[in-house]
């Protein structure tokens, strides 16, 4: 829970500074390109994440690598991070930045699950329900797990409209 608010923090004080100097935009890029080398799990991932690697060889590595990729704002962010220890919570940082760049822009950001792909007549229906008179960005996955119907993720909010959820209310109910 602590890593939650505190990821929430630091990315609402990265997007506050990335507003006032008017640089949201690249800024989002920057996260981005970060959040696709993290999520490859690869020896840099495991690099940032040791913890007896010391502040100094992060930052210089940060330096190396990202200096002439990322613009000065996140830079000095990822320095702050590293210099606070915080790199571990990198990756829900950069989540929760995502969501609070999207909020500012009214653009609603959900994640649907489905057993089977979705018709276009269902998503559309979906997305109108969602943000009847903006935009909405709109993940599709597919888990057979849930045998059917759909679960639908917004922020912090869950609707789950599964087949697996319905069956497990039952057993629930009758305590199987």
């Amino acid at each position: 829970m602590k890593g939650t608010r505190a990821s929430l923090r630091y990315a609402k004080a990265l997007f506050e500074t990335a507003k006032e100097r008017q640089v949201a935009q690249e800024v989002i890029l920057n996260l981005e390109t970060l959040e696709r080398i993290i999520n490859k799990k690869t020896e840099f991932f495991n690099l940032i994440n040791n913890p007896t690697i010391s502040y100094r060889k992060k930052a210089s590595l940060f330096k190396a690598i990202f200096d002439e990729k990322l613009n000065n704002t996140t830079m000095q962010f990822l320095f702050l991070v590293l210099k606070k220890g915080r790199e571990s919570l990198l990756a829900d940082i950069i989540k929760k930045y995502k969501y609070l760049h999207l909020d500012a822009l009214k653009i609603v950001s959900a994640e649907v699950i489905t057993a089977n792909q979705i018709t276009n007549s269902l998503r559309d229906s979906i997305k109108n329900k969602l943000n009847a008179n903006g935009e909405v960005h709109l993940t599709e996955k597919i888990d057979k797990s849930i045998l059917g119907g759909f679960i639908i993720n917004s922020g912090d909010l869950q609707y789950d409209a599964s087949v697996r959820n319905k069956i497990n209310n039952v057993k629930r109910a009758f305590k199987i």
